[in-house]
């Protein structure tokens, strides 16, 4: 049932986990922890495994000292770490794969290197060629995107003017500084703008003509205005130094910003051809098309949850992404409910198709011996069973 609870501070939280039973070492490191760190995950993400009954109030703890929960922290923490950077390691390969047969089937002479952002170089995928929200948001993917310049432009403008009740539209070619970013022409730019914002600049164009869809010629000094008209590579050039270094920057430069969601959904569009040869690239078959799209929708939730800092010994799978049979099947995974959820460990199998988990393994067992070596080996066994596998001899 849904519950709000109301701020304590340091010496607060301190004193309820004394009353709870919880044993302190040092109460001034302890105080420092607790400013460094979320109560929330410190403390809130591992009570069930330290509370004497978790599923009954009121909150007692017995034999438990807080570095019990610190050690349990420091431990998830580390571990997000090793599979952030194992996740970013397969990341790297997918998204220097696609952009390698991708550049190679599509663009491979100086006329053609900027296709990847010409969405009819695509197969664009049908309602049932993926889940929806994949394939429904293809065509609005980041590389087909219509981007904006927004701040101060000074320049010229040729094209045609629209009035519209109390807005005005400037349709054509924009030329001239576009701020500090290197941008210097927008070929069929859009410019609209309340009439009150820009006084000067509509008594200019009405000095010319007061007729909607007139052709006019004038120069421009406008502040905080949007003009669109950018494509993908313009806004990359605006953002990152290094895509500005290039005229026409390839596809292996400018596939660096997209995210894993972004090479997901690119995937989907895909032609076979393409699709293969990268699929080859993972040492898979044509027929692991959809195990892999899988494997990277699951990946993708892991990897946010290392990310975004949450506790990776708790994850579960989303219950909207379904888990595919052949993973299923073929990595004996041990999904929740029917075709939906799996925990850390049947996530972990997942990975280790495409990376090596050595020093993972190396880190989780050296983990378990530790609390099995200082007297706290049900603490492990909970703690192992609620990333998903309690026997330690089956890590990964």
């Amino acid at each position: 049932m849904p519950q709000d609870k109301e701020f304590r501070n340091v010496y607060k939280q301190i004193r309820l986990l004394k009353e709870r039973g919880v044993k302190f070492t040092n109460l001034q490191d302890t105080k420092n922890q607790l400013m460094h760190k979320s109560y929330f995950n410190l403390i809130n993400g591992f009570e069930t495994l330290l509370l004497d009954d978790p599923k009954n109030p009121p909150k007692k703890y017995t034999n438990t000292n807080f570095q019990d929960f610190m050690d349990l922290y420091e431990f998830d923490l580390q571990l997000s770490s090793m599979l952030l950077y194992k996740i970013s390691e397969f990341e790297t390969k997918l998204k220097t794969s696609i952009a390698y047969f991708f550049s190679k089937n599509n663009c491979s002479t100086l006329v053609e290197n900027n296709n990847y952002i010409d969405i009819n170089c695509y197969k664009i995928p049908g309602n049932t060629d993926g889940p929806a929200e994949y394939v429904s948001d293809f065509k609005k993917h980041r590389l087909f995107k219509n981007y904006f310049f927004e701040g101060h432009f000074r320049g010229t403008f040729n094209g045609k003017v629209n009035f519209e009740n109390n807005k005005t539209v400037l349709e054509g070619h924009f030329v001239g500084r576009f701020g500090s970013t290197p941008i210097r022409e927008i070929v069929n730019g859009k410019l609209t703008y309340k009439n009150h914002r820009q006084n000067a600049l509509l008594q200019q164009i009405r000095s010319i003509t007061t007729a909607s869809g007139t052709p006019i010629s004038i120069t421009i000094n406008i502040r905080n205005e949007r003009i669109y008209g950018l494509n993908y590579i313009d806004d990359c050039k605006i953002k990152f130094n290094y895509i500005n270094e290039y005229n026409n920057p390839p596809f292996w430069v400018t596939i660096k910003p997209l995210m894993m969601n972004d090479l997901l959904v690119l995937m989907y569009g895909l032609d076979n051809r393409t699709f293969n040869e990268i699929l080859k690239n993972f040492n898979l078959k044509p027929n692991d098309k959809e195990k892999f799209l899988n494997s990277i929708a699951i990946l993708k939730e892991l990897r946010n949850t290392c990310a975004h800092f949450e506790l990776v010994n708790r994850f579960r799978t989303s219950s909207r992404t379904p888990i595919n049979a052949r993973l299923i099947s073929e990595l004996n995974l041990k999904p929740l409910r029917s075709q939906y959820i799996i925990k850390l460990y049947d996530t972990l199998k997942i990975l280790r198709l495409y990376v090596d988990l050595s020093n993972i393994k190396k880190y989780v067992w050296a983990f378990y011996n530790t609390l099995s070596r200082t007297g706290r080996l049900n603490l492990a066994t909970k703690l192992f069973d609620r990333m998903g596998n309690f026997n330690i001899y089956e890590w990964i």
